[in-house]
């Protein structure tokens, strides 16, 4: 796969649902193997939460390699889920990193947030921990859809009733 240019697509959490397996990542990795998170659908993990998918997914491997300096570092698996996933798409000369002339969504986390605190080390604290309201704004191919804390594209409460309706 590393030889081809190849990417796997990690949707740990799915793969857990399903039963499917766990894909050997860390083995992928070091054969300098292409590997990004994901969600996959909504119908096969039950939610969208990226930074869910990502947390599990980093530290599910770390029962396969007792030498704790191979298991994916909070940062390393920030880059699998944003340059990972640009790779795999080739698409890592536009986007997958805060790099200017790039395209970029960007959320901006308040580390002030309870969720997110001590200020230890906030990169951990965001994959690793589980940050609840914690999210200030988000800006998308550069419109700005969430501004302190509330989406401003849509509105969220009928969405809400929309689907709480429909999924009587």
């Amino acid at each position: 796969m590393a030889e081809t240019g190849e990417t796997a697509v990690y949707n740990p959490l799915s793969n857990l649902r399903l039963g499917s397996g766990i894909a050997p990542i860390l083995k992928y990795r070091q054969a300098g193997v292409n590997v990004y998170f994901s969600c996959d659908g909504a119908a096969s993990n039950d939610s969208q939460d990226l930074l869910e998918a990502i947390k599990i997914g980093s530290i599910l491997h770390n029962i396969a390699d007792l030498d704790y300096r191979q298991w994916i570092t909070p940062r390393q698996s920030v880059e699998m889920a944003s340059l990972g996933g640009a790779k795999g798409l080739n698409l890592a000369d536009e986007m997958g990193s805060l790099t200017v002339g790039k395209k970029a969504d960007f959320v901006l986390y308040d580390l002030t947030s309870l969720s997110l605190l001590p200020r230890t080390y906030p990169i951990g604290l965001l994959i690793l921990g589980r940050p609840a309201n914690a999210v200030d704004s988000v800006w998308v191919n550069g419109k700005q859809i969430v501004a302190e804390g509330k989406v401003k594209t849509i509105d969220v409460d009928a969405l809400r009733r929309e689907l709480f309706d429909r999924s009587e």
